[in-house]
This record gives structure tokens, sequence and C-alpha cells, in this order.
């Protein structure tokens, strides 16, 4: 072989070598998009997150006299310009009404006209929610007088609009979060790990690192700006009038979310700005710099928190959305980090002497290593608790978009971390003799890691676009009923208990201006069925007015299933409804997920970020630390943080109230609130006070201060939540009163409470 193939050999070696983390990093990626593309795919369109939880008058309730107005409580708060409610007869006619109103406790509340005739009405109601920004629709029927003036109604008229896809929304949310993660992350790695790693470097390399550094802040500022005019034009299309230049300035001025997206881009234009000046680069690093910086970064991470699934707890709200900070943190450090480490691998440390380069590796990966497990530890604990939150269980993990995100994000979360550990455990150690190859196997790891990393995120950005497991599962338990309408006929289909075996099903069938007998037919397979294979037809016998009725076993295994409803005329015209069902092996009612206890009150975020901090002490004393004395002394500090930061959330770990209390049904006039107001003289006043003020006589003796019922945190819970404190007690401050009051003296004792604030209901 002649010099010089032997020369362009090894210049092909090298770029071969050169070039494998460059591929691993787009394999790895790949990996993560292959994974997340089947779950894209399953969401066409954006989903809603502010579900309707609860109403008065309930769904399909008869309701002997006409209710003054209808309430409708939603899981999250609403924007009060786009969220609305229209009431219409049963001809599917819109009746005027005043305009609907938001009320306290994420309520919509809708004045009905008096002297509305007899018969069935439906409320049609479409929302925003202020949290995280998702449009949802539906309507409510009800029927005023008595069974015989029930009909089934015409379902109104569904607004229709071209809402963005969910995979272009998660794209938004993603690239808007890779930009502000990875500035943050950058920061946090050149002041931690790289500054001091880089001293031993000649002046003019160190610096052309710093410029590679800032060029890299900048390109991921402009994909972070990218990303929020995208999540802008995506909001826009949610309100259902388009996304023009008019749309995206009323979005941006006139919501909670345009306030937020404001508030965020011009703190990503700040850092990015603050960090072109290349102040966090002057030496020495002044301790004004660093608190700059810090505030900085921590102030743009918390718009994403306040934009997200935490915001919409109510008074469990602070520690959640504390947690989802330190979560946005913890990515920030990890995943900014090994973004910039790649990029000084790649960059800076490539031609340097070998000696020196094992050596400025040897001082980056164990600095590095120590914020990779704080942040790990902190992303379990917040990851933990958000999952508690908004999971619940296993049947909303493995059956909901959003479950099955979460197992995505953990698949990738554990390959990275076993990357992670190999470079701890193996490549550090292994950088400190004389194996060559040893920084270049550093860098396929790293990079590998990144992209990864990287992937993760886009998991993390649909999963911010889609609602939580637990709505969903809550949502889907009421998915039993079809509301099926065609021309003249209309009918509700209702399969009880909806699960494997034995069923009931129920189809309310109304043909206006033809009361002949009907044939009412339900033909049930499997979605994967060949032809007929599987179909099985079942005769709905009629018993009695628009109901007919049959039972049987057919949905006999789980999967998606195919529903056809065909409702046969005496002159023998056949209508057909079509509709598809996942048939599990419990029934919806039983899959939905208990309420999980909640960190409730302001104080309980000190509590969540005591114990993230005494997390991080122990980790650097750990890890830092070589004197005895003063590592003890760090982990006393931090022991007594993370008992504060746990007693604090132990003391305002509020169980769940009981959701079968739902709506107060008594009207909240003079007469209950005079009978509440004699109930709370005789019981209340030793602790809360004659003016329930929580200054009653026995108020100072207590560990925990009565509330003062006049303040605006009670507006923050609703008349369930207050009813269940009065019958179970607050421990260990407040005792039950349900062996001693009837349900109907709670329910005047909550309106009095709820008329200190809001007087008579008008």
């Amino acid at each position: 072989m002649t010099r010089t193939a032997v020369a362009a050999r090894t210049r092909s070696s090298g770029a071969t070598a050169r070039s494998r983390p460059l591929v691993a990093a787009a394999l790895a990626l790949l990996l993560g998009l292959l994974l997340l593309g089947g779950l894209a795919g399953s969401t066409r369109t954006a989903d809603a997150h502010a579900f309707l939880e609860r109403s008065d008058p309930q769904a399909n309730a008869v309701l002997p006299t006409q209710p003054t107005e209808v309430r409708l409580w939603f899981t999250e708060p609403l924007e009060p310009d786009y969220s609305r409610a229209q009431l219409f007869d049963a001809a599917g006619v819109l009746v005027p009404t005043d305009a609907s109103r938001i009320g306290a406790n994420n309520e919509l509340l809708l004045t009905l006209p008096q002297n509305l005739p007899t018969g069935t009405y439906s409320v049609q109601w479409r929302n925003i929610s202020t949290a995280d920004g998702h449009p949802q629709q539906g309507y409510l029927p009800f029927t005023i007088g008595g069974s015989s003036d029930v009909v089934t109604p015409v379902p109104p008229a569904v607004a229709t609009f071209d809402a963005a896809p969910t995979w272009l929304q998660g794209i938004g949310r993603w690239l808007s979060l890779l930009g502000s993660i990875g500035v943050v992350g950058a920061l946090a790695c050149w002041v931690w790990v790289l500054r001091p790693a880089l001293r031993g470097l000649e002046a003019e390399r160190r610096e052309q690192a710093i410029g590679h550094i800032v060029l890299l802040v900048v390109v991921l500022g402009a994909v972070g700006l990218a990303g929020n005019l995208l999540h802008l034009i995506v909001q826009a299309t949610a309100t259902g009038d388009g996304w023009g230049p008019g749309v995206l300035l009323d979005v941006a001025t006139g919501t909670r979310f345009g306030t937020l997206w404001i508030v965020r881009v011009a703190l990503l234009v700040a850092l990015v700005c603050a960090v072109g000046s290349r102040l966090p680069f002057v030496e020495p690093l002044r301790t004004g710099t660093l608190l700059l910086f810090g505030g900085l970064s921590a102030a743009a991470l918390l718009p994403f928190s306040l934009n997200s699934h935490a915001s919409a707890l109510g008074n469990a709200r602070p520690a959640a959305l504390a947690a989802d900070w330190l979560h946005m943190g913890a990515t920030s450090v990890w995943i900014g980090g090994l973004l910039v480490l790649l990029v000084v691998l790649l960059l800076d440390l490539r031609g340097v002497d070998l000696a020196l380069r094992r050596a400025t590796l040897a001082e980056a990966i164990p600095r590095f290593t120590t914020l990779a497990i704080s942040s790990v530890l902190i992303l379990a604990a917040t990851g933990f608790y958000s999952a508690w939150l908004h999971v619940g269980n296993l049947v909303a993990l493995r059956e909901t978009d959003y479950g099955r995100a979460l197992i995505v994000k953990l698949a990738l979360l554990v390959v990275v971390l076993v990357l992670g550990a190999l470079n701890m455990r193996w490549v550090g150690p292994r950088m400190r003799d004389a194996a060559r190859q040893t920084p270049t196997l550093f860098g396929r790891t790293l990079a590998v890691e990144a992209a990864l990393a990287v992937g993760l995120l886009l998991v993390v950005g649909i999963m911010t676009s889609l609602p939580t497991a637990r709505d969903t599962i809550k949502a889907e338990s009421d998915s039993t009923t079809f509301h099926l309408s065609q021309g003249n006929i209309h009918a509700v289909l209702h399969l009880s208990p909806g699960a494997v075996g034995a069923n009931r099903y129920t189809a309310d069938v109304q043909v206006d201006g033809d009361t002949n007998p009907l044939t009412v037919l339900l033909r049930v397979a499997p979605v994967d069925a060949s032809d007929l294979e599987g179909v099985r037809e079942i005769a709905l016998q009629p018993t009695g007015g628009v109901r007919y009725e049959a039972s049987g076993t057919d949905l006999s295994v789980t999967g998606e299933w195919s529903l056809e409803l065909i409702v046969r005329q005496t002159s023998g015209v056949d209508t057909r409804f079509n509709a598809t069902y996942r048939v599990a092996n419990t029934p919806p009612a039983q899959r939905v997920p208990g309420d999980p206890p909640l960190f409730r009150g302001p104080e309980s975020t000190f509590g969540v970020l005591f114990a993230a901090l005494a997390l991080v002490l122990i980790v650097v004393a750990a890890r830092t630390q070589p004197n005895r004395q003063e590592r003890m002394i760090t982990f006393g500090i931090s022991g007594a943080l993370l008992l504060g930061g746990g007693l604090v959330l132990l003391a305002n770990l509020t169980a769940p109230t009981n959701d079968l209390l739902g709506a107060n049904p008594t009207p909240r006039t003079a007469a209950s609130v005079s009978s509440g107001s004699a109930l709370f003289q005789a019981n209340c006043t030793s602790c809360h006070g004659t003016d329930a003020r929580g200054d009653g006589p026995l108020a100072p003796t207590l560990s925990r201060p009565p509330a003062d019922l006049h303040a605006a945190h009670v507006d923050d819970h609703s008349d369930a939540d207050m009813a269940w404190w009065i019958m179970n007690g607050i421990q260990p401050v407040m005792p039950a009163f349900g062996d001693e009051l009837t349900t109907e003296q709670v329910w005047d004792l909550v309106n009095y409470v709820r008329s200190l604030r809001q007087g008579l209901e008008q």
C-alpha cells in the first residue's frame, strides 16, 4: 500500500470516527420520534383539558319546578372571553337568555328566563381553559315537568373549527421548552462545570469555547422563539376564530395564556441578550452576576409551570406548581448541560493534547455528575408527585394517550440514566489512565445521551398538549352514552356497565311526526373483524314510551368495537347510526382512579422547596466536601431542611373530598342562610368567632389557626369541599359534625358560609 493510500485511509478513518457521535445522535433522536409516532398519530386534533366535572341540574334530570340557573363546574379555570353557555329547546332552537358568566370554583353560570314551558332543554357549552389553554365543548339535557314531558332532544349544532393537530401543538411546546431549558442549562453547566474545567486550556482556546457557548445559547434562543410563535398560532386556532394577526394579538393581550406567553418570550430574550453580552464569562465571577442570571433563569421557567396541568389544582396549586417548576429546573440543568458539554467536546477539545484533554474531562465529568445526580433525585421525586396527581392508577397509565406518553418518557429516561451511569462509573474513572480511546468513547456516549434527552423533551411537549390520564379516564367513564341524530330521528344509546361480559343495552328513540311502532336493532362487532365475521345483532324490545332495551353478553373481548344502531320504521326505511367504543375488562366507573390526597395551601410551597434544597445539599456535600466535619455539618443542615419540609407537607396533606356529595342541592335563600347562621352560632363560634373571622376564644390554643371565612381563600373551595369538612372534620383541630347534623343542615351551614362573601343567590 502506498504512503498516499495510507494517508487517505487514515483521513477517512478519522472522518468516520468524528462522524460517529453525530450519527449516533441522529439515530437516537430518530428512535425517540419513532416511539412517539404511534402516539402522535392517534391524537389528530388538540384534546381538551377543562372537562365538565359536574352540573346542577345533572344531565337528564327531570325537575318538577324550573331552576333559576344552570351551573356547570369544570376541572380547570375558564377564559371568560372564550367560554359560554347557551340554552336550546328540544327541537334544537336557541332560547334567548342573558349572557353566561364565570363564577367561582371553575364554574360557568347561565341564568334561565322565567316561566319556561315544560319540556326538555339542552345547555350547550364551550370553554377554553386558562390553565393550559385548550378548548372543550358539550351539551347538557334536562327536563322541566314530569316524566311525560321527557323527549329525546335534538343535539345542538357542534361548533366546528380548524383546531391544530396535537402533534403540531406538541412540536410548538417542544421547541419552546428546548430553547428555554437549553439556555438555562447551558448557564448552569458553565458556572459549575466548564468554567473551572477549562481553566487549564490556553487563553485563545478558552475564548473560543466561550464563543461557541454564546453561539449555542443564541441558537437555542432562536429555537425557543420559533417554538413560542408556533405555540401562539396553535392557541389562536383553539378560539375558533382562525389565526390571523388580529386573533394572535387578541390572544396575546386578552388571555391568561397570552400574558404568560409574553412574559415567557420576554424573559427568554432577556436571558439570551445577557449571555450575548458575555457578562457571565467575565472573571472573577461576581455574586451579583450569579444572582442576576440565577434569578433570570428561575423566572424564565416559571411561565411554563403556570401554564401547565399543575395550574388547575385549586388550593393544592402552590405545591403542585413548586414541584413542576423544580422538575423544569432539574431538567434544564441536566439536558441543557448535556448539550453544552457536547458542543465543547466536539468543537473545542479536538486537537488538544491528549493528556490535557483527559485532565479537562476528568475535572468536568465529576462536576457534571454532581449536577446530574441532584437533578435525577429531584426529577424522581417531583415526577412521582406529578404521576400521583395526573395519572392515579395503572389503567390510566396503560389506556390513555397521556399515560402511554409517560411510558415512552420513562423508557427514554431509563436509557439516558444507563448512559449517564456508564459515564460516571466507568468512562470517567478511566479518563485518568492512558487509554487513548476513552475521550472518544465519552464523546459517543454523551452524543447518544444528549440526543435521547432531546427526544425525551419531545415526549414532554406532547404530554403537555394532552389531557391528563386522570381527567381522561374520568371523562370516559361517561362514554357509554351516545347521543345520535339523523334527519327527524333522535336517539340516545346507553351501555351498562359497558365492560366485557353481561351488559344492558338501552335506546331512547324518537321519530319526529311519526308515532308508529319501530324496530330497533343493535349490531356490535370487534373493529378488526373481517366482513361479517364476529358481527352480532341484538333486537331491542320496546318497554314503553320511546325506550327499547335488551341484555346480553355480546361484548365478549376487550378492544375497539363498532356499534351500529338501526332504526326501522313501518315504511321499511332503515336509519343507521354508527359509533365506536373501547371495551375493557372493568366498567368505566370502576376504572376511574380515586382522588389523590393533596398538599394544600401556599405554605406547602416551602415544604417542597425545602425538601428539594436538602436533596441538592446532600449530594453536593457527599461528592465535593472531603472534610468530614464540614460534610457532617452540611448533612445536619440538609436533614433539618428535609425534616422541616416534610412536616410542612404532612401538616397540609388533606384527604380528598367525597365526590358523591355532588353539587349543593339547596338554593342559597334567606331561609337557608338564616338556618345556617343559627347552626354556626351554636357549633362553630368557639373557634371561628361570632363573626366568622377565625378569632374565637379557643383559637389561640389550636395548633392550626381557624380559617377566616370572610377571606378570599374560601372561593377556592367548592360547596362539596366545605360540606365534606363539616361532616368529617379537619384533623386534628376541627371535629366532625356528620353524626350531629342532618344533610340538610350541613348544606344550610355551607350556604351561610358562602353568603359571607357572595350574599344570597339572585
